[in-house]
């Protein structure tokens, strides 16, 4: 007789262990934004986590356990911790980056774009966020932002008694009472983008992303540009008196003269488009996009590569169009594949690193972003333009298609609509109480999204009225929406998934496969499937419009999956610093196996020491799955096996055993 796999599998939250998962070696990481040392090791934040190097740079090792986002941005060393900035919160480490733990929860979710310490308060610069103040290593955090209208706190920099903070768009800001309030200082500055601030021999210097480096020798109060052309610089820094800068173009430059002059120090460089620099305590390191770190000899006068480790990009958004598979990654750019994965192109018309979301209808394409707004390609992603005509937000992380409409959600200013293929938009006034708006769906009736902070909202007439869905939501941070058959899934930042069967009258949470304290962040559906990613590393399957869920191989390395996306004949994956990954669909909706009437004999049944297992045939592969679900036992048996299951903790094992297309199981109770 024949059964599906999912009847007879207990409703365990088992893995469907015949989906293969394959990695498609791409779209390659890169951009170190940060390089810090404290003392003992030196740190360099990447597009794929976390570098060290314990031997002044002669080898190189990730060190991202704990990393909820390989997306790094800063560095700081304050004792005892490390602490690194990320997409979506800070985490810091007490024992040189082996392990990192979130640096509390105040910031969880938000873009850490900067860090500093100051008399031991710790400051964080964020994108829409504002500044934040922590007097506790991180533990909490309180907004510190009276004076500060900005909405992309890029950098920060302190002297003796000033805390700087330069922004995208709106110059340069200067707090004399620790944060407590903010001032505009840019009296001379011809350009409001500014990139990098260092103080120096009572000189701040800043750069600016077109209009060069400015400085100030009286606190910030005016400012003058410097003799030298220095273009586009990145960052820098100071060591025995010497001063170095940073570009993204032109390599490295040194001024002896506390930036008076300036002299071009390319000598071995094999790369000039440069993103960070920093020193231990006798040489100079510099990152470049390509995700390489340069060290200067003890002469100053040569480079030398220090390390060239390569690693994949934190993929957050999958699509196809056409002939293309794209990626949209957290720090490393736009990618395409017109060969299903062997080959991948960075897209240079998207020339920001971040794209935060993603939509197709070929052969349109729409890339949301983080600094840059929306970004249009009528060629299946080939090239695109910015399309921001009527848009006032930057920071645009979702998207929805609905009767011809396209629905675009932004990061702080709610929703846009847009009646002609995005090329221009309008901003819905009456829309969801929240205005951060983090996922969105359509069933081509109704558009569904999900906010930061207050649950599911949907418009039954194309963005006109919109109204809230339920009240019992544990958790109103709604990471993905998904549609599966009648019924609405919700998936958020640390409760797990949600489902409502009544239209979004009231929501249940999922414990049917899905542990309570996930996030969910990304669902699709296919055919009758709905595909989850989750931040625990594994991709889960439904069958049944979201009720019970399965693990859908566990091939994939590392925590966590950031997106899900189906089409044609593959589920593809979005790793965080794993790149993307696919299984085949046939495999998941085209097999069956003969479910055997033989019988598993396992003895002693509970057990706490060894069990003796017998299939009922022989010659088969045996797979023991522990109570999460993961395969923990795998072999290959002739007539039987003994198991020792002594230091397994306690719960039910399921059992199954495989030969050719049938297959036998039974439960293992281990106390």
């Amino acid at each position: 007789m024949k059964k599906p796999l999912l009847f007879i599998i207990f409703l365990f939250n088992i893995t469907l262990i015949f989906a293969q998962w394959e990695s498609l070696n791409g779209p390659a990481g890169g951009y170190i934004r940060s390089i810090a040392y404290d003392g003992e090791v030196v740190y360099a934040a990447t597009g794929g986590g976390v570098l060290a190097s314990d031997n002044d740079g002669t080898s190189w090792e990730f060190r991202n356990d704990g990393l909820a986002s390989c997306d790094t941005k800063s560095l700081l060393a304050m004792e005892p911790y490390v602490f690194v900035s990320t997409d979506e919160n800070v985490f810091r480490s007490d024992n040189n980056g082996i392990n990192w733990e979130p640096a509390g929860t105040g910031l969880a979710g938000k873009y850490v774009k900067h860090l500093i310490s100051f008399d031991n308060f710790l400051f964080a610069a964020t994108y829409l966020r504002g500044i934040w103040r922590s007097a506790d290593s991180g533990s909490t955090w309180e907004a510190v932002n009276t004076g500060f209208p900005a909405k992309y706190a890029y950098y920060l920099a302190i002297d003796d008694s000033y805390i700087y903070c330069g922004t995208y768009q709106d110059g340069l800001f200067r707090s004399s009472n620790m944060g407590d309030s903010w001032e505009s200082i840019n009296n001379g500055i011809s350009e409001p983008n500014i990139m990098a601030i260092h103080c120096f021999n009572d000189k701040i210097f800043i750069s600016t992303l077109n209009s060069g480096v400015f400085v100030s020798s009286n606190n910030g109060n005016n400012w003058t540009t410097i003799g030298t052309t220095l273009p586009s610089i990145k960052g820098f820094t100071d060591l025995n008196g010497s001063l170095y800068a940073v570009s993204m173009g032109s390599g490295v430059y040194v001024s002896f003269d506390s930036g008076d002059n300036w002299t071009q120090i390319n000598n071995g460089l094999a790369e000039t488009d440069l993103w960070a620099i920093n020193h231990n305590d006798n040489n100079v390191f510099v990152g470049s996009n390509q995700g390489h770190l340069f060290m200067l000899d003890d002469n100053g006068t040569h480079w030398s590569l220090s390390c060239n480790e390569s690693f994949m990009a934190c993929v957050g958004s999958v699509s196809v169009a056409g002939p293309n598979l794209l990626a949209g990654t957290h720090g490393s750019g736009f990618f395409a594949s017109p060969d299903g994965g062997a080959d991948w192109v960075r897209i240079a018309s998207i020339w920001t690193v971040e794209t935060r979301g993603l939509i197709t209808s070929s052969p349109y394409v729409f890339a949301g972003t983080d600094m840059l707004g929306i970004f249009r390609s009528t060629v299946n992603g080939g090239t695109f333009n910015m399309s921001n005509a009527g848009l006032t937000s930057s920071w645009i992380q979702s998207f929805a298609l609905c009767q011809g409409k396209l629905f675009a959600g932004s990061g702080e200013e709610g929703i846009f609509i847009s009646d002609d293929a995005g090329l221009s938009w309008s901003s819905i006034i009456d829309g969801p109480e929240s205005n951060n708006i983090l996922s969105m769906t359509s069933d081509d009736e109704n558009v569904y999204v999900g906010t930061d902070d207050d649950g599911v909202y949907v418009t039954y007439d194309l963005g006109v009225t919109w109204q809230k869905l339920g009240d019992d939501l544990d958790n109103n941070m709604i990471m993905s929406l998904g549609l599966s058959g009648t019924n609405i899934l919700a998936g958020t930042y640390s409760n797990g998934m949600y489902i409502s069967t009544n239209g979004g009258d009231s929501w249940e949470q999922v414990l049917n496969g899905i542990q309570d304290n996930l996030r969910i962040n990304s669902i699709v559906t296919y055919d009758t499937m709905a595909i989850a990613a989750c931040d625990d590393g594994k991709v889960q399957i439904s069958y049944d419009n979201g009720d019970s869920w399965y693990h859908l191989g566990d091939d994939l390395p590392g925590k966590s999956v950031l997106t899900v996306w189906a089409e044609d004949d593959y589920i593809y994956a979005g790793l965080n610093a794993g790149g993307v990954w696919r299984c085949p669909i046939d495999i998941i909706t085209g097999y069956e196996f003969q479910y055997s009437e033989q019988e598993i004999f396992i003895s002693p049944n509970p057990a706490s020491a060894t069990v003796r297992i017998i299939p009922g045939f022989s010659k088969c592969e045996l797979n023991v799955f522990n109570p999460s679900g993961s395969i923990i036992h795998k072999a290959i048996v002739e007539d039987e096996i003994s198991i020792d299951v002594s230091d397994w903790v306690q719960g039910t094992y399921v059992v199954i055993c495989y030969r050719g297309n049938e297959m036998i199981s039974s439960l293992l109770l281990v106390y």
